[in-house]
């Protein structure tokens, strides 16, 4: 039987694949996992002239593989944009010039995904099957933590799109999805849960492999919680470093720190001031930046707990990253994260300093609840597994496909 050939959107690995944020990397293994299988033939679009996908298949040795596969398509992303009435009237008059451009080209393919960006009209009307991955709905339901520009085009993206199905990364997405647009409730919506990448996210027990990692981002205390996410204000470290403070006026600990792993975006200034005025424990508060990938493990697997006090996620990686790693997790009863802590990870509700003040009290002083943590962590995570999610998504796209190939037929 011939191979379904799919368009894969490949815009974020261009322009952020080497930086490894949560969509970067579900981008990243899909592209691998969909071409692994048998019934697909995965062809890397590019739709804009942002980024250098080239250098990203050359650092990832993915080159020989794709390279000769890639297709050009740059103009694609002009056509998407539909904010005022200058753009609507370019972006109807550039649907009519690249389709014409583009048409015959698209026609060569069965279907299109889409990891994040919108899908051009051109691409809707060409005839292929579509399929968009939706991570969350952020800019609509938090829109306050995000750039105005942003949350527009957003709003705009999923208002126009009409996919052949949806998939979301979980059940509160798929929720938020159909309360924000109605009209996808008559869609089919396929959850697919993320995975942790078993190789890179694993208990590390040798502390002489934790040790150089720690030295490196400037972690001096035998003892450390940790916080990996964006500087925003969505992920609520201003409440996590009032918390920390009033865990060590209470405890006076000596030998623990709370680390900050993660690349700044907006609220970074309220993050550093609330850092600047807290002299008396400035060397108790770390702000690391962006992480290599390769360093993640060792920081997890060397903290005394994972502190995740998000106010609102459409899955939650760290979390899974961290049970995958044996760290015990607190982390925020809201959104989606229950669907991925489940009974493992202890709750917060990240609006309560003394709260989370208490818990991380508990959790320092109590081993044996940390080896609990630990072990059911350990066991959570391996309900989480790509495989499984390629599965979901491959099965999808093949079944729509041949569904309408064979009533074309029969028609």
């Amino acid at each position: 039987m011939q191979k379904i050939r799919l368009l894969f959107d490949v815009e974020q690995l261009s322009t952020d694949g080497l930086k490894g944020t949560g969509i970067v990397r579900v981008c990243d293994v899909l592209l691998r996992l969909l071409s692994e299988n048998k019934e697909l033939d995965v062809y890397p679009i590019i739709t804009s002239k942002r980024g250098d996908f080239n250098n990203y298949l050359k650092v990832k040795g993915l080159s020989e593989q794709f390279a000769d596969k890639i297709v050009y398509m740059p103009k694609l992303k002009a056509t998407t944009k539909n904010q005022g009435k200058y753009q609507q009237l370019r972006t109807k008059l550039f649907s009519k010039i690249y389709f014409w451009k583009y048409g015959s080209i698209l026609k060569q393919y069965d279907a299109y995904i889409s990891m994040f960006s919108p899908i051009s009209p051109v691409v809707y009307e060409s005839g292929l099957k579509t399929f968009m991955v939706v991570h969350d709905l952020i800019p609509m339901a938090y829109p306050d933590g995000c750039d105005p520009k942003f949350v527009k085009k957003f709003i705009d993206w999923i208002k126009r799109s009409h996919p052949d199905a949806y998939f979301c990364v979980s059940e509160y997405t798929k929720k938020d999805l159909i309360k924000f647009k109605p009209k996808a409730a008559n869609i089919p919506i396929y959850k697919i849960y993320l995975g942790a990448d078993n190789e890179k996210f694993k208990p590390i027990e040798d502390a002489k492999k934790i040790a150089p990692v720690k030295e490196k981002y400037g972690i001096k205390t035998p003892k450390y919680f940790l916080a990996v996410s964006e500087i925003t204000t969505r992920k609520n470290l201003v409440h996590l470093l009032q918390a920390f403070v009033s865990f060590l006026s209470d405890t006076n600990s000596e030998d623990i720190s709370l680390i900050l792993v993660g690349p700044v975006r907006k609220g970074y200034v309220d993050v550093a001031e609330r850092v600047k005025g807290l002299e008396k424990y400035k060397d108790k508060i770390v702000q690391t930046g962006f992480a290599d990938n390769e360093d993640l493990a060792p920081l997890y697997s060397g903290a005394t707990a994972f502190v995740y006090p998000s106010l609102y996620e459409g899955f939650g990686l760290p979390v899974l990253e961290a049970m995958q790693c044996g760290t015990p997790v607190i982390t925020c009863n809201n959104t989606s994260l229950p669907e991925v802590g489940g009974d493992a990870v202890l709750y917060i509700s990240g609006k309560d300093k003394n709260e989370t003040a208490m818990l991380l009290n508990k959790i320092y002083n109590d081993e044996s609840l940390r080896q609990m943590l630990k072990t059911k962590g350990l066991a959570r995570a391996k309900e989480f597994d790509w495989q499984k999610t390629a599965k979901i998504v491959t099965q999808n796209i093949i079944n729509t496909v041949r569904k309408t190939n064979h009533e074309k037929t029969n028609s």
